[in-house]
């Protein structure tokens, strides 16, 4: 992604993002928000949905990895297994 194309939900700018199957898994950053990072999941490229609220990048990458996880356990996403993820720093 490029920077002319940076994305947004709810005051939260995109800055982390992963992809498996047709699902993406998200990060965003507030600056003055109460919980400043979220991992949301992610449908289309503006549908968020799921967020789970957090104080620190750690803890919301630790989301991330764990719903990336849980994801390639999915059946619907088999085919996926055999494909490395990619996290985007956007």
């Amino acid at each position: 992604m490029n920077n002319a194309e940076i994305r947004s939900n709810q005051g939260y700018e995109i800055i982390e993002s992963c992809t498996i199957g047709s699902k993406e898994i998200a990060i965003g950053y507030h600056r003055t928000a109460p919980n400043p990072y979220v991992c949301w999941y992610c449908k289309g490229g503006d549908n968020y949905y799921q967020g789970w609220y957090c104080n620190t990048l750690t803890a919301a990458r630790e989301k991330l990895i764990e719903r990336y996880k849980s994801e390639c356990e999915m059946p619907y996403n088999e085919h996926n297994k055999e494909q490395k993820g990619e996290i985007t720093y956007e």
